[in-house]
């Protein structure tokens, strides 16, 4: 993500940040043990409120194993992701950037990486069948 001043990373990525916090030391909701004893959700998608939709931010988070969770920030304006382990356990410091990255070129790719059928074959089976008989 390039960085223009400190605008964009107050402006986006701390509000996102903040609230990641927020949920990663709410965790337990001082429900003390019994409610720690249970799994975490795969996934939590954040309570956005209107200011955050607004800002084109989405936040969320899942699970790392033990007490880290990781944080996801997804800037949809500027097609661009960052990845936070937050570790409230840990006595140092409690986020660390795993990665970033803009996406936007990405989803200009047809394929990449996949296993057969290839996005070719396919979009090929289809124009030789044409559209299915309903």
């Amino acid at each position: 993500m390039p960085f223009r001043g400190g605008s964009g990373v107050a402006r986006y990525g701390l509000p996102g940040l903040v609230l990641g916090l927020a949920i990663a030391s709410a965790g337990d909701g001082g429900r003390g043990p019994a409610a720690r004893a249970q799994p975490p959700l795969a996934v939590e998608r954040a309570k956005m409120t209107p200011a955050g939709e607004a800002s084109g931010t989405l936040a969320f988070t899942s699970s790392a194993g033990g007490t880290a969770q990781l944080l996801y920030l997804v800037d949809t304006k500027t097609r661009a992701f960052a990845i936070y382990r937050v570790d409230p356990a840990n006595p140092k410091g409690t986020v660390k950037l795993e990665a970033a990255r803009q996406y936007a070129f990405d989803l200009r790719l047809a394929q990449y990486n996949n296993q057969p059928p290839e996005v070719t074959a396919i979009e090929s089976m289809v124009r030789t069948q044409g559209p299915p008989n309903r």
